[in-house]
């Protein structure tokens, strides 16, 4: 097999003008059926896109390679095309993409399984993939690929693989189960309320060059268990690990109702959430060569059942007290929702931004209706507004949807919209706002609630056979995690209170201190009532505390946009991403930008916030630095007193913001690595239970 078997120079377009995705699948998707790969034009366009809507299929590197499988392919083919200018495909590296081949695919085979592997492996070359990018007739670009496959001395009846590693069991003389009528492979993607089989792909935890090349791996593995779940009629979820993070996380729920487990790492895997499950195990080069072996073994009812703990350690367990359990780890559900509502913040702030402007250009001061006094300006201000205040209620639901399914998504949103809007048992709405620490506690409160309800009233194994169980599970989890909330609420009024009568009595002492303190509640809960109270105080107060509040606004946006990008190795994909749109809502002093960073790790980023902007308020209050309005942000220095000395006094905030946000991950990120270098040495011994 060679790339030539499946790409012609009749199915490769250089230099489109195309400028969107579907504009590029569809001229492709033309080309495959010139060529005689497809029975279906039609059908085959319309399986492309829905596998495009499940996941991006960027590889990184300006590339992307969308496949797709089903009866509307007649034979394997190949498909390429070059763009005169990239565009966004959801890359995990942001990068835009030029470089574009679309795989045709018939149900039965493997083939296209080859020619994926075969790209991604050439492609890893950085000097390969530019070349293709720069080729200038379709049989340059060809050429290119015909000379890397010699140059790499690729077998051309073989897939470039990873190093086989030694992992039981083996595969060979697999007996057949009994499968229940096949689907298309369509079926093996997409949501799913029960998955037959769960699968778990990570990389070799290396550095330097091989994390590309694991990463590849990872994506062919999960794409090989795909298709062979998809011919086998299975339906099946991949958990995947690489360098860029860990997608498509196995709830406790979905692990509870599987048949299997199949795990292709070669990396360490947790593997005491399996306790008890059928688990079929191999590297991550067997998930790619033995793919179909590997399912039909873990559905065959002859794979070994897997203990996380010896019988003899359980039988001593029985004879010691009890220890209390451990709470476990939220990072993965706080990360989850900070991921969901970043839009909602981005794209709000970007609107309230566009309302200042408009009355900017009408000549509108920086007062308190600054951003929406013009009827056009109130647009686009009241849309961001909407944003904002359904920001903490997706927050909070998309807490509880990752820690317990889907049914905790409506007890989660109801939650985060009674800590958005204050409600309490006296009054439900119209209270203090209980902010970002209320949204949180009512994500997590729906969360463990509709779990231990789910397990309470839970009767059956097939959710199908049981739907009305989980709907009064979601019904009493809303009134409980309602109740919880309204409970919690009051504490929001008290600690508005309290604050304020601190911030008075501070202001009576000393400016400084005043400043201090008010850039500190700002930053504190960013929205919350300790943020109200700073800023009901600074209005009443006006002058430099209201100053103080100015440029602790602007600072927490920025500092959080300065680390992301000075410091990118520290953030997830996502936080990198919401970088350059921080830049953007400090420019209007609109911190709830940092929000979905102050979700994630909350007690990382709000500290260094804290302290970035209490020094920023305390350096604009020494100076004596006045504003007659805080709304707008850099607006409003258009009203200040002494703003050459706020610039500065907001830089050093940020600044110290920034170096302490970067610390704090980088010390968090070494933990991860003592944790993962402990995993992995447990992992070798629990190799000899699978």
């Amino acid at each position: 097999m060679q790339i030539r078997d499946f790409l012609q120079t009749e199915g490769i377009v250089i230099g489109s003008a195309a400028s969107d995705k579907k504009s590029v699948l569809d001229t492709l998707v033309e080309l495959h059926n010139r060529c005689g790969n497809l029975k279906n034009a039609a059908a085959f366009y319309e399986q492309v896109l829905s596998r495009e809507e499940e996941g991006t299929t960027a590889v990184g590197g300006a590339t992307a390679i969308p496949h797709a499988q089903g009866g509307a392919v007649r034979r394997t083919g190949l498909c390429a095309m070059t763009l005169s200018e990239g565009i966004d495909w959801g890359a995990p590296d942001g990068r835009p993409v030029q470089l574009i081949f679309l795989i045709a695919a018939p149900v039965q085979g493997g083939e296209h399984l080859a020619v994926l592997s075969r790209l991604i492996t050439m492609l890893m070359n950085k000097t390969v993939a530019r070349a293709l990018t720069r080729a200038e007739t379709p049989e340059a670009f060809l050429t290119i690929l015909e000379e890397e496959e010699t140059a790499r001395r690729m077998d051309p009846y073989k897939i470039p693989m990873p190093q086989r590693r030694n992992f039981p069991p083996d595969w060979s003389d697999v007996p057949p189960p009994d499968m229940p009528d096949a689907k298309s492979a369509d079926t093996a993607f997409g949501s799913q309320e029960f998955y037959r089989v769960l699968a778990v792909i990570s990389k070799a935890p290396e550095k330097g060059d091989a994390q590309t090349e694991d990463n590849a791996y990872v994506y062919m593995a999960s794409q090989s268990l795909h298709s062979a779940a998809g011919q086998l009629g299975i339906a099946i979820k991949a958990e995947t690990h690489d360098r860029d993070g860990s997608e498509n996380l196995l709830s406790a729920q979905e692990i509870e109702q599987a048949e299997a487990i199949v795990i292709a790492a070669d990396g360490p895997v947790d593997m005491s959430r399996f306790d008890g499950k059928r688990v079929v195990r191999g590297s991550l080069g067997d998930g790619i060569r033995n793919g179909e072996k590997m399912l039909r073994r873990a559905v065959s009812g002859t794979a070994s059942v897997y203990h996380s703990i010896s019988l003899r350690q359980k039988t001593k367990a029985k004879t010691k007290e009890k220890a209390p359990r451990s709470l476990p780890a939220l990072s993965p559900y706080l990360h989850k929702g900070a991921a969901r509502v970043l839009p909602f913040y981005a794209a709000g702030g970007l609107l309230k931004i566009i309302g200042f402007l408009i009355d900017l250009a009408a000549g509108i001061s920086p007062v308190a209706s600054f951003g929406y006094t013009t009827q056009t300006a109130s647009l686009f201000f009241t849309v961001g507004t909407m944003l904002f205040t359904f920001a903490l209620p997706v927050l909070s639901a998309s807490i509880a949807e990752a820690i317990a399914g889907k049914w905790g998504f409506a007890p989660g949103f109801i939650g985060g919209w009674l800590a958005a809007i204050g409600g309490s048992y006296l009054k439900i709405g119209g209270g203090i706002s209980s902010g970002i620490f209320g949204a949180l506690f009512a994500g997590l409160a729906a969360g463990a609630l509709t779990l231990l309800l789910e397990k309470s009233l839970s009767r059956v194994q097939d959710p199908s056979k049981g739907a009305g169980a989980y709907f009064i599970c979601t019904l009493c989890s809303v009134i409980l995690t309602g109740g919880a909330v309204c409970a919690v609420n009051p504490l929001a009024f008290t600690l508005y209170d309290g604050a304020y009568r601190l911030l008075e009595a501070a202001g009576g002492v000393s400016g400084i201190l005043s400043g201090a303190l008010t850039g500190a509640y700002t930053a504190l809960d960013m929205g919350g009532p300790l943020s109200r109270a700073a800023y009901a105080f600074a209005t009443a107060d006006g002058g430099t505390a209201l100053a103080a509040v100015t440029a602790a606004w602007i600072t927490v946006p920025l500092s959080v946009a300065l680390a992301a990008t000075v410091f990118r190795g520290h953030f997830p994909l996502y936080q990198r991403q919401g970088g350059p749109v921080n830049y953007i809502l400090s420019i209007g002093g609109i911190l709830e930008g940092a929000v979905p960073y102050a979700a994630a790790n909350p007690l990382r980023v709000i500290p260094a916030c804290l302290i970035g902007s209490a020094t920023s308020g305390a350096v604009t209050a020494a100076f004596g630095c006045t504003v007659s309005s805080s709304v707008g942000g850099m607006f409003a220095l258009r009203t200040a007193a002494g703003w050459m000395y706020m610039l500065p006094a907001i830089a050093v905030g940020s600044i110290i913001s920034m170096f302490l946000l970067a610390a704090f991950h980088r010390a968090h990120a070494g933990k991860q690595a003592e944790s993962s270098a402990a995993l992995q040495q447990s992992a070798a011994l629990q190799q000899e239970s699978v």
